[in-house]
């Protein structure tokens, strides 16, 4: 019998994934990106991404994590460079904020371990940090930073050694449904598959034929940086993930020095764009707008710019992911639009696809993922 062959289209933080768990199931995988991964053009690159179990966005989110901590730490022994650092977390902001509400929510209903801290005992414990009277902070020990470009190519290097086919720089021009499967198109010819995972992160909407899912792409800008004082705090091992709420809604988030400077960034404080028209250089407007808040909760960081970089998110209204099948085509997967907080989910997001593609279905309940939601 022969083996199903299943086409993954983008091989960022999900595709690459994917391609490793089919190839581990020694499926006839083809993967296909239109550069050559890891990069800096789409949402996987940069220094470092945070991983939180104490989880604002919801308990549903949690059992996801569970396994994703799991799989990187499996990463972490399969492959020779590590993926993942546990660090611990310290985030702060306004009792009534989306942060603290949200994650005492999903930690009490999925018995997550949190501890809770004062303003004085931040201030006590961490004197960089400017935490305001009257706000809160959550300790979260298991908080970690994902290294987001090793961890693509580690996937990518484990998903060729067992069997999968990369095929980088190919631009795939379209797709067909047919009667056995799917027909890509792509810039050096046709591939007949069984399935198509389309995990092509702020170019999936123009993938997506008639889907109808309402995805807004998301310029954002991450930077650097040379802290100004208390330069031991702020290297890995000292310094934990930090956040800082903003207007009780999105943070200013901060990680350790792992060689490159401390990484700072304001999390969906951007402007709306395209992958084709987005800006792809940092401006002054970028700059002053993440400064204005790291001197007011975190002046040791107004230090020198080390370098600074533009990303892009793929969001959905409810900021939540979409991981169904394609509305109109039972052969084609979506596993896209991650709304900001995605590549954490990336080893667990890879064995959920590889489910749906090979048994067309996950253990996982994926209701709150659902491509026909805003229907």
């Amino acid at each position: 019998m022969a083996k199903p062959r299943v086409v993954v289209l983008g091989l960022g933080a999900h595709g690459s994934s994917a391609a490793y768990r089919l190839a581990l199931r020694e499926v006839d995988v083809i993967g296909l990106d239109q550069f050559h991964p890891p990069h800096s053009m789409g949402s996987s690159h940069g220094p470092s991404r945070i991983l939180r179990m104490a989880y604002k966005e919801g308990p549903n989110y949690v059992p996801l994590l569970r396994r994703s901590f799991e799989l990187w730490h499996e990463l972490n022994r399969d492959f020779t460079e590590p993926s993942f650092d546990v660090t611990g977390g310290l985030f702060m902001g306004p009792p009534t904020g989306r942060a603290m509400t949200g994650m005492k929510v999903a930690s009490e209903a999925e018995d997550v371990e949190i501890h809770s801290l004062t303003p004085e005992e931040v201030r006590k414990k961490y004197p960089s940090f400017l935490i305001p009277d009257g706000w809160e902070a959550i300790w979260d020990p298991n908080s970690g930073a994902i290294f987001p470009e090793v961890a693509v190519g580690a996937q990518l290097i484990l998903a060729e050694r067992a069997g999968a086919d990369l095929r980088y720089n190919t631009q795939v021009t379209g797709w067909e449904a047919t009667e056995s499967g799917v027909t890509v198109n792509t810039s050096d010819g046709s591939i007949e598959a069984d399935r198509l995972i389309v995990t092509a992160g702020v170019w999936a909407p123009g993938l997506l034929g008639d889907a109808e899912i309402p995805f807004e792409v998301e310029r954002v800008s991450l930077w650097m940086l040379e802290p100004k004082a208390n330069h031991i705090f702020f290297r890995a091992g000292n310094f934990p993930n930090a956040s800082f709420e903003i207007e009780e809604k999105f943070p200013l988030y901060m990680q350790a020095d792992y060689g490159t400077g401390v990484k700072v960034a304001l999390d969906h404080h951007g402007t709306p764009t395209t992958p084709e028209t987005v800006s792809r250089e940092t401006t002054q407007e970028d700059h002053d707008k993440i400064f204005e808040h790291i001197r007011r909760f975190i002046p040791d960081l107004d230090g020198k710019v080390l370098d600074s970089a533009v990303c892009m998110y793929t969001n959905t209204p409810d900021l939540n992911f979409v991981i169904d099948f394609h509305p109109g085509e039972p052969n084609v997967i979506i596993g896209s639009a991650c709304s900001g907080h995605g590549f954490k989910f990336a080893p667990v997001m890879g064995e959920i696809l590889a489910d749906l593609a090979l048994d067309g279905r996950s253990k996982y309940d994926l209701e709150m993922f659902s491509a026909t939601r805003f229907s």
